[in-house]
């Protein structure tokens, strides 16, 4: 096993996790370093069974630079190109036998943004021409059917929230954005909310710890900054006075993210992700943290926010806000790679 060939392997590992790049710069340190001792006595192991020595990479410019490859050069290269993939192969086996024994949780990786969209009927382009508003007419219609696979998919390894799923093919696959108590994502959306209540109230309280549990990815650092920019010497109150509209979810996604050969032990294989529309009424009071004094009050003042929850559904873990949205952004609508 070549120190290259297992960079590839995690490469392609980390592309399977469905993260960047960089998943596989983070594996590298731990998972080469377990390998490193292995590649030496495996290679020595080859070379004194063939009797020769392993032969060295042959030049970058060779190809490039257009020279002739000779036969024995042309076998040499087929041979290695063959001792390559049979590494890559081996070290994808090893990376599968050191996830069933828990040294390394593939489906933990990081997750990207899914193909979310936040629908309209019209475009917020300034100047937008007849093709704008049509095309957003596109994307919300393709959302709505995005929707409904995805809450089939759900509801077929019954991974719907707090709903027992007789039959996943009904009528409440197109139930996506209803606020009715007996749609399947009205659990969801009373989850969702309370996770939303108690994010407010702990930036206002610079309550670090639970931003840290409710929150992930880029959404949680923005908390985070917030929490780090308010004055010390004064102590807010989140309040809230109801909503303005229900709360409802306006683009939901789910996908297989659990990548061990076994099922997991509960839940099932899929990662969700969900935009949550919230309107509310809200305010904030300071108080004096020194003499305890109410020093300021705002007025309650609407506000709208477009909110991505995310769980893996093999985890009884709550649901976290990971990022958020805005209307009028584009949508790729399509599964990262």
């Amino acid at each position: 096993m070549t120190l290259r060939a297992s960079r590839r392997c995690l490469d392609i590992a980390g592309r399977a996790a469905g993260g960047p790049s960089a998943l596989s710069r983070t594996w590298s340190s731990a998972l080469v370093l377990q390998h490193r001792c292995y590649a030496v006595a495996a290679t020595t192991q080859r070379s004194k069974a063939n009797g020769s020595t392993v032969p060295a990479a042959p030049p970058l410019t060779s190809r490039k630079a257009g020279k002739v490859v000779t036969p024995p050069r042309a076998a040499q290269e087929s041979t290695e190109a063959e001792r390559s993939i049979e590494d890559e192969l081996h070290n994808l086996e090893m990376l599968q036998k050191m996830v069933e024994r828990n040294e390394v949780d593939i489906s933990s990786a990081p997750l990207e943004l899914l193909d979310l969209h936040v629908p309209s009927w019209r475009s917020h382009k300034e100047e937008a021409t007849i093709f704008d508003h049509l095309r957003a007419v596109l994307q919300t219609q393709r959302n709505w059917l995005f929707n409904a696979r995805a809450l089939y998919r759900m509801a077929k390894v019954k991974s719907i929230p707090g709903v027992n799923v007789k039959s996943p093919w009904s009528w409440q696959l197109f139930s996506t954005q209803s606020t009715k108590p007996t749609a399947w994502l009205a659990p969801f959306r009373k989850a969702a909310f309370e996770v939303y209540k108690k994010v407010n109230e702990a930036v206002a309280a610079r309550d670090e710890r639970s931003i840290k549990v409710l929150t992930g990815g880029d959404q949680q650092g923005v908390y985070m900054k917030l929490i780090r920019s308010q004055d010390p010497r004064f102590i807010n109150v989140w309040k809230f006075h109801g909503e303005r509209t229900p709360t409802r979810v306006v683009s939901i996604r789910a996908l297989d993210a659990y990548y061990g050969i076994k099922a997991p032990r509960m839940g099932s294989r899929l990662a969700v992700q969900a935009v949550v529309r919230f309107d509310t009424l809200q305010s904030v009071e300071t108080y004096s943290k020194k003499t305890g004094a109410r020093v300021g009050e705002t007025e309650p003042k609407p506000v709208v926010e477009y909110l991505v929850f995310q769980k893996r559904m093999w985890f009884h873990s709550p649901w976290v806000i990971r990022d958020r949205l805005y209307e009028g952004l584009e949508s790729r609508f399509a599964i990262p790679s």
